[in-house]
């Protein structure tokens, strides 16, 4: 804003200098001062009006754009529709205990409009005159008398836009008239009003990621909610409340707090789907996988139409290995609706996990045909791709997915194990750098990067990669492997053997692990254990199917045993 205004206190200098400047010649007869012509006096003109209408216009726009940014946020409350308003004083009241509920927040002001709203005219009358008056929120509504009973009807718009925004109107209230005459009823609405009011702006400081601030005033709001007998408590979406400071609670990375939030969502309304869903989230990222997969199976009960709930269990079902129940819950998503690209490139994933590679491949294809620019189903395309030894249409779905988004690490990586595979070590090499470039902390990267340099012969940079991979991740066992070979290959046995342990302390079932470590007990000597880990090998490769491997252990026992 500031350059934008020194841009037009430049531009407007120079249309005056232009307008006013006489001709003049320097007495020395050396320099000429050149005299501005009619023509371009007039153009400065022009361009002073214009100047003035750039700046009345760009001041508009900037209004309007940093609306919620600017303090305070404007409450605008109507008067409130009946004839004998002035008798009972209600908007007077709203309008005193709002703010008098509000003081101490800087940026909230409370207005009052001078103009009735009614229940013909309704909400977009309403909303037309808070945006007139440059509203963020709109407070109208009326109540009607009965012979024993006052039934107050309040409505509550919010005009400015925010994504996380429920729509939020209350029910008709039923209070006895003597409670009206105390102003009890004055005050239970104003606190109503309080409470939506910290509500929304809670919602606005969430919107703007100021978590600190929505939590205080999500918080502060639950200080004005009435007793629990009253009738509005049921309208003032309590749940709602604590959904979005568990949110909040969540972006800052307090999971405890979170979890306990949804959990008060749940109590109050146990049907609230996006609390289940936003709390399996928030297990999940505790490793808390079978409390996830429960809560994400919950969220499907209660509403099958979210189909995109099925995008959340691909980790938990992936890492539980449940992979037949995740493909049967994105049939259901797609029955749901077949227009879902991520159901189809997610359970492409899982029939690739499964080794249903042509199935894959037919999934991310039905993906990029409903979302041509999706980058991960061209990546999970090209793997698929490269299993089948399809090399060339692997590349070409990772160059796609990496002109897509040029900062796609995992595209990188992938690239570069298709670049392994053909043998070009130095393209890989190249792969797995940019990969590390867009996420120094990618694990699995620098893994790889490890084996091209082992590859290469370059065994100390491998074992620096190995080194940087486990830093990283400690319960990453491929790299404990890896680590173990290259040492295996420099001769450093004692090294080599604790790499595979390792390996093995963390993947009992590792049976490659297995045999190399019988090849290094086979060299220090230990003929029984080196006959029983390539033994125990053997025995691995055939429970896994890896028929291959388990004919050459076997073929390695019989001559350990001839030994």
């Amino acid at each position: 804003m500031i350059l934008l205004a020194v841009g037009f206190v430049s531009l407007l200098s120079i249309c005056l200098y232009v307008w006013f400047k006489q001709s003049r010649i320097d007495e020395s007869g050396d320099t000429l001062v050149k005299h501005y012509s009619q023509k371009t006096r007039y153009l400065a003109l022009v361009g002073l009006f214009a100047v003035v209408l750039l700046m009345v216009m760009s001041g508009g726009g900037w209004y309007h754009q940093h609306k919620l940014l600017k303090n305070p946020v404007v409450v605008l409350v109507a008067n409130f529709e009946n004839p004998q308003d002035n008798k009972w004083g209600v908007t007077k009241n709203i309008i005193e205990q709002l703010r008098n509920a509000l003081a101490e927040y800087e940026d909230v002001e409370v207005q009052a409009l001078d103009e009735e709203i009614t229940a013909q005219e309704g909400s977009k009358v309403a909303r037309a005159k808070g945006e007139k008056n440059y509203a963020d929120i709109m407070l109208w509504g009326w109540y009607q008398e009965t012979d024993s009973h006052a039934q107050v009807t309040v409505k509550f718009e919010v005009l400015s836009e925010l994504n996380s925004l429920p729509p939020v109107q209350t029910k008709p209230l039923t209070q006895k008239i003597a409670k009206l005459k105390s102003f009890e009823i004055q005050t239970q609405l104003s606190e109503e009003m309080s409470y939506l009011t910290l509500f929304t702006i809670g919602l606005v400081r969430y919107e703007l990621e100021d978590y600190d601030g929505a939590i205080a005033r999500l918080t502060k709001a639950l200080e004005f909610v009435p007793d629990a007998e009253q009738a509005i408590v049921q309208d003032h979406a309590i749940e709602a409340l604590y959904f979005y400071r568990g949110n909040a609670y969540y972006k800052k990375g307090e999971l405890g707090q979170a979890i306990s939030d949804y959990n008060r969502a749940l109590a109050i309304n146990p049907e609230l789907a996006e609390a289940y869903s936003n709390r399996g989230v928030a297990y999940s990222d505790q490793g808390e996988l079978d409390q996830e997969i429960t809560d994400y199976n919950q969220a499907l009960k209660i509403n099958l139409k979210l189909a995109e709930f099925y995008k959340n269990p691909v980790v938990a079902y992936s890492d539980q290995g449940e992979l037949d129940q995740a493909i049967s819950d994105y049939n259901r998503a797609l029955t749901i609706n077949p227009e879902l690209s991520e159901a189809y490139n997610n359970r492409g994933v899982y029939h690739s996990k499964k080794g249903e590679i042509d199935q894959a491949i037919s999934d991310f294809d039905r993906a990029l045909t409903i979302n041509p620019e999706d980058a991960e189903a061209y990546n999970n395309r090209g793997t698929a791709y490269s299993d089948k030894g399809e090399i060339e249409q692997a590349f070409s779905d990772y160059d796609r997915a990496l002109t897509i988004n040029p900062e796609y690490a995992e595209a990188y990586n992938n690239r570069g194990l298709a670049y392994y595979q053909k043998g070009e070590l130095d393209q890989a090499i190249t792969d797995y750098t940019q990969a590390l470039k867009i996420n120094s902390e990618y694990a699995k990267a620098y893994n790889n990067r490890g084996l091209a340099y082992y590859k290469k012969g370059k065994l100390d940079q491998a074992i620096s990669d190995y080194n940087r991979a486990l830093k990283i991740h400690p319960e990453y066992v491929i790299p404990y492997f890896n680590h173990g070979n290259a040492y295996y290959k420099k001769g450093e046995l004692d090294q080599a053997l604790a790499d595979y342990n390792q390996a093995l302390k963390i993947h009992p079932e590792y049976a490659a692990a297995y045999n190399n470590r019988g090849n290094i007990y086979s060299k220090l000597g230990d003929k029984k254990k080196a006959i029983q880990d390539v033994k125990q090998a053997a025995k691995l490769y055939a429970e896994q199917g890896d028929i291959a491997r388990q004919q050459k252990a076997l073929e390695r026992l019989k001559q350990l045993e001839q030994d």
